[in-house]
């Protein structure tokens, strides 16, 4: 008999319309696979009133964004915050996951396997010494102790997706955010920072941790997010708005974004042209 399920957690704040269309076609991914477990999906947001008519929890953090960036120092640090707030109140296993990404066949038997192992499940894995202004850097960290950033064995993963235990990780992510603040303390940003922290964490917990690309696919750089959100505006239109759980339908490969940069600057090329030859008209 199963007693745990898995709670999907995105964070949305702020005035960017495009990020809650992403958000739309991640859930729709997400929801649309079958799983055993009970799945939840939560929603926490300064615009409440959005997302009323989605099959999600709601949690309204308009009242603590200024808490949780630390008065708008650093707004990824809302991620951890928001994690942890979740994981105090919920036995499921959470599942942080970003709004730009969406879920293909075969993810949830993975991430239910590593999950019960006891691992951490992240999106994948960039490198090792991702901050090197922070060498020699030291801390103290609330749950594991003393911390030091190490050239040859620090590392990063993507956070777009990070499945924790409550039961097990709550001190992890309890000491990213200690990380966190104490990097920023020293006068250190990195956009980055967020997810270097979290990766830190688990490697001085020495937890196990596996990686869900690709069958969770994260579109974060520039280029990809442009090229699927160009698409999901069209996807979302098509639909008049009206909400359903559907597989991936939107062609995502790496030739295909190529294809639209290259698009977007002809076009872009011939739109400049096309004013600078009416200014040249009306000037004559």
């Amino acid at each position: 008999m199963i007693s745990r399920g898995l709670t999907f957690i995105y964070v949305e704040y702020g005035n960017l319309d495009r990020l809650y269309l992403e958000l739309r076609y991640s859930l729709a991914t997400l929801l649309h696979w079958k799983f055993h477990a009970p799945v939840d999906v939560v929603v926490y947001t300064d615009k409440p009133d959005r997302y009323r008519e989605l099959p999600v929890r709601i949690v309204d953090i308009t009242s603590r964004i200024a808490e949780f960036s630390r008065d708008g120092l650093y707004h990824h640090r809302i991620k951890p915050c928001v994690l942890r707030e979740e994981m105090k109140r919920n036995p499921n296993f959470c599942v942080m996951t970003d709004t730009d990404t969406f879920f293909v066949d075969g993810f949830f038997d993975k991430l239910w396997s590593m999950a019960c192992a006891g691992s951490i499940a992240v999106d994948r894995f960039h490198g090792r010494n991702p901050f090197p202004a922070l060498a020699g850097f030291e801390a103290e960290l609330p749950n594991v102790g003393s911390y030091r950033y190490d050239t040859k064995a620090s590392v990063e993963y993507n956070s777009g997706l990070t499945a924790v235990d409550p039961a097990k990780h709550l001190p992890v992510i309890e000491d990213s955010i200690a990380l966190i603040d104490a990097v920023l303390d020293q006068g250190e940003k990195l956009l980055t920072l967020e997810q270097i922290a979290l990766s830190e964490s688990m490697r001085v917990h020495r937890i196990p941790v596996a990686t869900m690309y690709p069958l969770f696919r994260h579109y974060y750089r520039v280029a990809h997010k442009r090229y699927m959100q160009w698409h999901i505006r069209r996807w979302h239109e098509e639909r008049s708005g009206v909400f359903a759980p559907q597989p991936p339908t939107i062609r995502y490969t790496r030739p295909r974004v190529r294809l639209f940069r290259i698009l977007a600057r002809l076009n872009s090329m011939f739109n400049r042209s096309g004013h600078q030859a009416e200014a040249q008209t009306r000037w004559r």
